[in-house]
């Protein structure tokens, strides 16, 4: 690797990477789920990811109240104020419920173990926009 590509890639790094001891770990997992949709997830009103079945994303997030919300063209909106910390990270699992009328992706905040056994088969979505 040249001098020139590491410098970029470190770079590259740091812009996404570089200021984690400053900010909240979120990793937002769905397990599989049969004829689930997909859903966009927004932070703090900003759109980071889609999320589907059997996979998770890594989510930055700056110290407070982080405010996820869950939306699908024909479902209904669900909200989680998660107050985080710098430096810790958070588990949240999020499933499709379907009532009569409606479905909706609910998040359930987790622990360590139990994230870690329920993700087994997810699979990570790289395609996530940082929240500013």
């Amino acid at each position: 690797m040249s001098t020139i590509n590491f410098i970029v890639m470190w770079g590259i790094w740091w812009l996404t990477w570089g200021d984690v001891d400053e900010k909240a770990v979120i990793v937002l997992y769905r397990q599989p789920e049969f004829l689930a949709s997909r859903y966009e997830i927004k932070v703090n009103n900003q759109l980071v990811a889609t999320l589907e079945t059997k996979s998770f994303i890594e989510i930055l997030a700056r110290e407070g109240v982080a405010i996820l919300e869950s939306s699908d063209y024909r479902a209904t909106k669900r909200v989680l104020k998660l107050p985080v910390k710098a430096g810790n990270t958070y588990f949240v699992k999020a499933y499709e419920e379907v009532d009569f009328l409606e479905r909706y992706l609910r998040f359930q905040v987790v622990d360590t173990e139990t994230a870690k056994k329920e993700m087994i088969k997810c699979k990570r979505n790289m395609k996530v926009k940082q929240p500013d």
